[in-house]
């Protein structure tokens, strides 16, 4: 039978992904499968795989490396399920997670998005304090506006809809005909997850759970790809793109947006260890920016 729910693993790095793999074979919603893409470079993730020995699992081994996008791209043409959760290699899902999404779905078909609070976690799974972006959007569970959502992430500057993780959407909702983390013509690395989210708000309506149904796991190596300079410089792009989508239609939130994008550059430009190049590209980000702001946004 066809599975409602597909939960994908686009993995890469072995050292978590048994947790992530229990975390979804732990799920008490029954009608699902589980994608393993395997883009690692060792035999390790598909031994984990056949040690499991689960007949919800289906494996990929990718002839060739496809890198960050066309993994998580890989994964979604080879989900079956109407219903589509990811699940990043380190990451972990709590055992009600997906069956309390779907029934999110279930009651609303204006639904595009589906997300929830997530419990951040360290590299030996222990519970770290939320950062900004992990604070709750409401201390209820509730639906909102697609628009106001995004509106809500693009003027702070901060993810609070969540990780690949966190989310689940339909997969008609997502084409694979290119790379799904393509928009406007720009492939996003740092704010991947956000450049086809906000495609997915610009729909219909968001749901958002108040309770923790994902674990967002924070390590080193992790926290150095987030540092990346792409981190800032993308943002621009993205809101450039978003509010053709009808996102920041109000000029003072488009302003107050790209104002953010100017702090953040200013702010990471000051810290000690940036090179001398990296200060130059975010100099040239906010000259570019303060053009904009003068031109009315333009």
């Amino acid at each position: 039978m066809t599975p409602r729910v597909s939960i994908l693993i686009p993995a890469y790095n072995e050292r978590f992904f048994a947790e992530a793999l229990a975390s979804a074979l732990a799920q008490d919603f029954k009608s699902l499968e589980i994608v393993v893409c395997d883009d690692s470079a060792g035999e390790a993730i598909g031994e984990r795989v056949r040690a499991a020995n689960d007949p919800r699992v289906r494996y990929v081994r990718n002839p060739k490396r496809l890198g960050l996008e066309g993994n998580f791209t890989e994964c979604l043409r080879q989900a079956r399920g109407e219903l589509v959760k990811f699940l990043n290699d380190d990451d972990r899902l709590r055992a009600a997670c997906v069956s309390r999404l779907v029934a999110a779905f279930d009651v609303n078909p204006l639904l595009r998005l589906a997300t929830s609070r997530r419990q951040v976690i360290d590299a030996h799974g222990m519970a770290r304090a939320d950062m900004p972006a992990t604070h709750p959007v409401s201390y209820v569970s509730c639906v909102t506006l697609g628009v106001e959502l995004g509106n809500l992430v693009l003027m702070n500057g901060l993810n609070f809809i969540g990780e690949p993780t966190t989310v689940m959407f339909r997969r008609a909702d997502v084409s694979t005909d290119k790379g799904i983390f393509t928009w406007g013509g720009v492939s996003y690395r740092c704010l991947a997850d956000l450049s086809m989210w906000l495609r997915l708000l610009a729909k219909g309506l968001a749901y958002y759970d108040a309770a923790r149904l994902s674990e967002y796991r924070v390590h080193p190596a992790q926290e150095q790809r987030r540092e990346a300079i792409d981190c800032i410089t993308e943002r621009l792009d993205l809101v450039k793109e978003a509010r053709r989508e009808g996102f920041l239609a109000a000029p003072e939130e488009y302003a107050a947006a790209l104002e953010r994008i100017d702090a953040l550059a200013k702010i990471w430009a000051a810290r000690p260890g940036v090179s001398v190049e990296d200060r130059g590209v975010l100099a040239e980000l906010s000259t570019t920016i303060t053009n904009m702001l003068a031109q009315g946004g333009d």
